[in-house]
């Protein structure tokens, strides 16, 4: 026997079973799609393997995991030098600025800080796709620059050995 639906017009009940459970359906998706997702952290000692950067964190060290996409993810790394928001990229360009130590033995470019408007950058870069840019709202002490010479980075598509954390798309490992 046929229902009438809200717009008046005669419809199967089974149709309009299968529509109702769409709808719900759909908005179970939303609400998952829209819900904030637990942010991944990682203490050391520990090896965190972000898109494209790769830090052996050392005890008293933690990454806080603040946002990861498809090639790119930003995290949080603090430690006894402080903390330094990084953004990681898994296909990049070369980055801006100078270069003052270049790719040597599998250790990335580091590109000379400079002034932004949100504050001062370092960006370490593997010579390919791989980018890494450090962001600190003062000017950087030895201690974060001693650190940023410990990341290494990896290209996109490789699979780097022994991570205890891994960001990969919008998923952690």
């Amino acid at each position: 026997m046929a229902r009438v639906d809200l717009s008046g017009r005669r419809r199967h009940p089974a149709l309009m079973e299968a529509r109702g459970r769409m709808r719900w359906a759909m908005a179970v998706l939303i609400a998952a799609i829209a819900a904030p997702a637990a942010a991944a952290e990682l203490a050391g000692p520990a090896r965190f393997c972000g898109y494209a950067p790769i830090i052996d964190l050392l005890p008293g060290e933690r990454v806080v995991d603040l946002a990861s996409g498809i090639h790119a993810g930003h995290f949080r790394w603090e430690g006894a030098f402080g903390a330094l928001e990084v953004a990681g990229i898994g296909w990049a360009r070369r980055p801006k600025g100078r270069i003052v130590t270049p790719v040597q033995d599998g250790r990335p470019a580091v590109v000379a800080q400079r002034r932004t408007r949100d504050g001062y950058v370092i960006a370490i870069w593997n010579g390919a796709q791989g980018v890494a840019y450090f962001t600190s709202p003062r000017p950087f002490t030895r201690a974060q620059r001693e650190a940023i010479r410990r990341v290494t980075l990896y290209e996109e598509g490789d699979t780097p050995p022994a991570c205890d954390l891994r960001m990969v798309g919008l998923i952690p490992d």
